[in-house]
């Protein structure tokens, strides 16, 4: 039998939620740059991220299609820019258009969730391989000690106790109705 490696637990289910979150503030940012609008913080940037990982993490419990991994990178992504605009000196540029910053933002929002659905896939899909060449993990082997029974010493006189006692059946047990 195979080892069954499951991506929604685990290392695995903290990689694809940190994998999401570390492509939505780099999506935020860089398409925010593209469209001619100014360079947030590190610090605030790299907080942000660790913030939507968390959510991300535990979005990652099952696998996702398309559709879901869309609404949360675009979700993450337009939380990250309005939060990024509220919390710093957040200055477009005189030549940044609205539609354009728009626009580069959806655009890199669909590009990014492309790839994460087919990183969903591979990622699922490696597990599925992994788990079918790698062996079983056996359990721990039994321990065998010596079974330690305590034996009294006989005496040679026969009591009532040992005549009851041989008198019974050994594989008697309790009554049906107890």
């Amino acid at each position: 039998m195979a080892v069954r490696l499951v991506p929604v637990r685990g290392a695995l289910r903290a990689l694809r939620g940190c994998l999401l979150a570390t492509t939505s503030a780099a999506l935020a940012t860089v398409g925010h740059v593209a469209a001619g609008g100014s360079a947030p913080d590190t610090a605030l940037t790299v907080l942000l991220t660790v913030l939507i990982a968390t959510v991300a993490v535990s979005f990652a419990d099952k696998r996702r299609g398309p559709l879901a991994i869309l609404t949360t990178l675009g979700t993450a992504q337009l939380t990250t820019h309005l939060l990024l605009n509220a919390l710093t000196l957040h200055e477009h540029g005189a030549v940044t258009d609205s539609w354009t910053m728009l626009a580069a933002h959806v655009v890199a929002t669909l590009v990014t969730a492309a790839l994460l659905v087919g990183a969903e896939s591979a990622i699922f899909g490696m597990a599925a391989a992994l788990g079918a060449v790698l062996p079983r993990r056996s359990p721990q082997p039994p321990v065998f000690a010596p079974l330690l029974a305590v034996i009294p010493a006989r005496s040679g006189l026969i009591t009532a106790l040992d005549v009851l006692l041989r008198r019974t059946h050994a594989r008697r047990g309790p009554p049906l109705t107890s």
